[in-house]
């Protein structure tokens, strides 16, 4: 099995100018729990609703996804296996690999599409469906 039968093709991304208002709003309204952050289609950070968390009680109008992202984030290519990226997320306790090919995104692998559970579940958002 191969990350590219089982990631999400063509993600929801977000560039790391834009406000963390409009990330917020984005997962929220898509019910996503994170953005792979671009900036002229390259790959350079993360943003999960974690990275948000501590944002709450800023003016999250006037504060850039660049602050909260998490940079160069660990990826995966489509023709890994799904045994390699659980691996990953298990040793680096994170919850979605972008999927790269030759440097372009091209999807997103969630712990959920690689059936194991959320490393870092967060309570404040328990309302969504899982």
């Amino acid at each position: 099995m191969y990350v590219r039968e089982y990631m999400t093709p063509d993600p929801v991304t977000i560039g790391s100018d834009d406000a963390l208002a409009t990330a917020w709003e984005l997962m929220r309204s898509k019910k996503l729990r994170r953005l792979p952050v671009l900036d002229d289609g390259v790959l350079v950070g993360i943003l999960s609703e974690y990275d948000l968390r501590g944002s709450k009680a800023q003016n999250l109008d006037r504060v850039a996804v660049r602050t909260a992202m998490t940079p160069e984030p660990f990826t995966v290519s489509p023709n890994d296996t799904m045994e390699h990226a659980v691996a990953m997320t298990r040793r680096h306790h994170i919850g979605a690999l972008p999927v790269v090919d030759h440097g372009r995104l091209v999807g997103i692998i969630t712990v959920k599409d690689l059936w194991i559970v959320e490393p870092r579940p967060l309570p404040e958002w328990d309302e969504r469906p899982r």
